[in-house]
């Protein structure tokens, strides 16, 4: 039977990316030795975003704690507050935009994970 693992976000290092954003990497290969997702937290800051980008094999859910923003696909912009839960399915471009004067706070989920998440 696999070992139970907790992993506190107040004790890691969050890694800052461009645009202005912070990302934890909770739950991978490489934090825990998960095999089938992964899960983090990102803060994309005031005035920052989650440039457009697509996932072609991964699905993704987000679900949003703080702050105010936008998702943006080819075809639509879901306004995002606190309480917006996203399902994303693979192959289509999209970005996350912080609209608001605070940090954009949400949780994210990928399944399988992303190759940068495997040993």
């Amino acid at each position: 039977m696999a070992r139970l693992k907790v992993i506190n976000m107040n004790n890691l290092e969050g890694e800052r990316r461009e645009p202005p954003r912070t990302s934890w990497i909770l739950v991978s290969e490489k934090t825990v030795g998960a095999q089938n997702l992964a899960v983090g937290y990102n803060k994309t800051h005031p005035g920052g975003m989650v440039p457009e980008h697509k996932h072609e094999k991964e699905e993704e859910v987000m679900f949003f704690i703080s702050g105010e923003g936008k998702f943006v696909t080819e075809n639509e912009e879901i306004p995002l507050e606190p309480g917006v839960c996203v399902y994303n399915p693979p192959g289509g471009m999209h970005k996350i935009v912080n609209t608001g004067d605070k940090d954009l706070e949400f949780v994210w989920i990928y399944a399988p994970q992303l190759p940068g998440h495997r040993k």
